[in-house]
């Protein structure tokens, strides 16, 4: 329907062109080059086009280091939310490759790798020093050298230990059993809410294995006494130490407090500047992609890519002047190979392609369903919304987003998806008088707008089975539209008898059932024997021809009795539908119990009750209004995934991705 023919070509560039024709063609962004040189390619021919390639990765990750460590600095962000606003900085392709020619780069990645090392040193030392003092803080009151209790002197040496409190006195008195009075004994008090507490013993180094001792037999008796860490290097006492820690922390501080102004005053114009190179230099390693992958020679590269048919006369006219320097070959596709899928709608399906393609993208030459899904989402989301005050509302505020912004890419669908979306929301709202939920019945200030109810057609709230059968109508007409497309489809490959037999059949016996029951029930003027009569032949069909591959007679007639049960699929389909009911009453519902909290707060206190009572009408329909779009979007898509693409659609398909300008940071004029 609105996929794009496609033309594979090859075509021969002398070397001498090639980059200006290549570049020409990026910014056509109408070919995708087909990957992967043919056998026998000239490696050598290669080695000057992988050295550029490194060159650009190399400068590409300077770029992001530099955008990287300052991007958190930066007052003025960047990236692809600018980018699909509008608000994004504009340049051309000439004014980047200035950029990327100057020795701002070189310089702007000097002073970030400087600026790095120097904050990287600085908390380094915080980190240094806060560590040390919180593992010498329980020992700031020892008298002695820390160094001691790793060294000690040539006769006598001591030993640092964290024991549980109530144990202490069992270490001193067991000190005394085993060293006698040839020892010091010190305990610290405990730290407040510390069950342990630090003890310091010296002894004579000729009693080293007296005092292992005591801590073995300590350890054995259940007590806690195990060895402290002692950092190394420390030749004063602990609370010296500190004193000496607090001192550098402090430096360290002021030095981590000036790397930061540096960065901030640099972040802006540096962080700008490597964000534009990345775009450019992206955009370079794009342009070498088609030649690493194509055939090459000394002089020659052979490149093979898919084209729109509608392109050709464009890419021809960029084409024009390498005249005599180029060759182009048009030809038909390889066997087993297929196109990419290139999808143009146009008017209302347009937006919809992203959710399309969300999906799955279609197999070329077959059928593309946004056309015929466009009409059913809106009107569902319009359905499942269902207040004309809220799709009013957002639809205003999404339309003048789009005139302030320069919105593009798939946002810019994704708006008018919305916009859509809700003015049949509005349309909707208005037909069940729906306008803030009953804001218009409920406060006296909108009576005003009373002569709107004149357009009022349906009451979902009061008469909610109308309401059931028509979305039931809707979903049942969605999968007769889908049943007939795969008709269509197995029509179009010449396999007439299978669209006869699993979709005809189909649609015969489902649309006999729906005559059938509406004559019966007195709903439609016509005899509901012709609804029967068509519901029996449609299922006569079905018996005869579901069991058409299996090999006995008994088998083929069982499989298509069987066949029969799937009308419990169509029927669960169907019903499927019955969300527009339940999200439509979920809309109306919130806004009429936020219209009723305004006035209970309201008439219950008089003059405050009136602030209280506009600050729940306002907050509770914003809730409202976020709750239930989402809720809108998601089941209306879901409705078309499920129930209708089911029937008919093939997403087997490749999505067109043509060799184009890309940019994450800067807009390419």
């Amino acid at each position: 329907m609105a996929i794009e023919p496609m033309q594979k070509a090859r075509i021969a560039i002398h070397k001498s062109v090639s980059d200006d024709l290549i570049d020409r063609i990026q910014k056509l962004g109408c070919c995708q080059f087909i990957p992967g040189a043919p056998d026998g390619a000239d490696e050598a021919a290669l080695v000057p086009l992988r050295a550029r390639l490194r060159e650009i990765d190399d400068l590409l990750a300077e770029a992001r280091f530099v955008t990287r460590f300052l991007e958190p600095f930066a007052t003025e962000k960047g990236g692809g939310m600018a980018v699909a606003l509008g608000d994004a900085p504009e340049y051309s392709m000439d004014q980047l490759a200035g950029m990327a020619s100057g020795r701002m780069f070189v310089d702007a990645v000097r002073e970030a790798r400087s600026l790095e090392k120097k904050l990287s040193d600085a908390r380094a030392g915080v980190s240094r020093a806060c560590g040390l003092i919180a593992q010498l803080a329980p020992m700031s009151g020892l008298p002695y050298s820390l160094d001691f209790y790793n060294k000690g002197t040539e006769r006598i040496t001591g030993a640092l230990l964290s024991v549980h409190s109530p144990d202490v006195r069992q270490l001193e008195i067991s000190c005394g059993e085993k060293l006698g009075d040839q020892f010091e004994f010190f305990a610290l008090p405990a730290a407040p809410k510390s069950e342990t507490r630090i003890v310091s013993i010296l002894y004579p180094r000729e009693l080293a294995e007296a005092f292992q001792e005591i801590l073995a037999s300590m350890a054995a008796t259940g007590h806690q006494a195990m060895r402290a860490d002692v950092p190394p290097g420390l030749a004063r006492s602990a609370g010296e130490e500190i004193a000496a820690l607090e001192h550098d922390l402090a430096a360290f501080r002021a030095e981590e407090s000036e790397a930061l102004k540096e960065i901030a005053a640099s972040a802006n114009a540096s962080c700008k500047l490597c964000q534009c190179l990345t775009d450019y230099w992206n955009i370079s390693r794009a342009k070498l992609a088609p030649l690493l992958t194509g055939e090459q020679t000394e002089q020659i590269s052979l490149l093979s890519f898919w084209i729109p048919k509608r392109a050709l006369a464009a890419f021809k006219e960029a084409a024009s002047a390498y005249e005599n320097l180029i060759e182009v070959v048009y030809v038909d596709p390889e066997e087993g190979e297929s196109p990419p899928t290139f999808l143009r709608n146009t008017g209302l399906a347009g937006p919809m392609e992203p959710l399309i393609t969300m999906y799955g993208v279609p197999t070329y030459g077959k059928i593309d369903p946004t056309a015929l899904t466009a009409p059913f989402f809106y009107m569902f989301f319009g359905i499942c919304y269902g207040d004309a005050g809220y799709g009013m509302l957002i639809a205003a505020g999404l339309i003048f987003l789009l005139m302030r912004k320069n919105v593009t890419g798939v946002l810019e669908k994704f708006i008018k998806i919305l916009i859509i979306g809700n003015i049949g929301a509005v349309i909707f709202g208005a037909v069940t008088f729906s306008w803030f939920g009953d804001s218009i019945s409920s406060f006296s200030f909108l009576r005003w707008l009373a002569p709107l109810e004149k357009l009022k057609i349906l009451d979902p709230m009061n008469d909610p089975m109308t309401m059931l059968a028509f979305a039931m109508a809707l979903g049942f007409l969605q999968i007769m539209l889908g049943l007939c497309l795969a008709f269509a489809e197995n029509v179009r490959k010449g396999d007439t008898f299978a669209a006869f037999a699993d979709q005809g059949a189909w649609i015969i016996f489902l649309c006999g059932l729906v005559l059938g029951g509406l004559a019966s029930g007195g709903a439609i003027g016509i005899p509901a024997n012709m609804g029967w009569v068509m519901a029996a032949a449609g299922a006569a069909v079905l018996v005869a021809t579901q069991g058409r591959e299996k090999p006995s007679l008994f088998g083929k007639i069982f499989s298509g009795v069987m066949s029969l049960y799937n009308v419990t699929g169509y029927l669960g389909d169907v019903l499927s539908y019955s969300r527009l009911l339940a999200l439509g009453l979920g809309s109306a519902a919130i806004a009429m119990v936020v219209n009723l909290l305004t006035h209970m707060v309201t008439d219950a206190v008089p003059v405050i009750g009136f602030v209280f009572g506009l600050l729940i009408f306002v907050i509770g329909h914003v809730f409202g209004m976020a709750i239930n779009i989402l809720g809108a979007f998601i089941h209306s898509l879901r409705l078309q995934y499920v129930e209708f693409f089911g029937k008919f659609y093939e997403p087997a398909g490749e999505e067109f991705s043509p060799l184009g300008i890309t940019t994450q940071y800067v807009r390419i004029k």
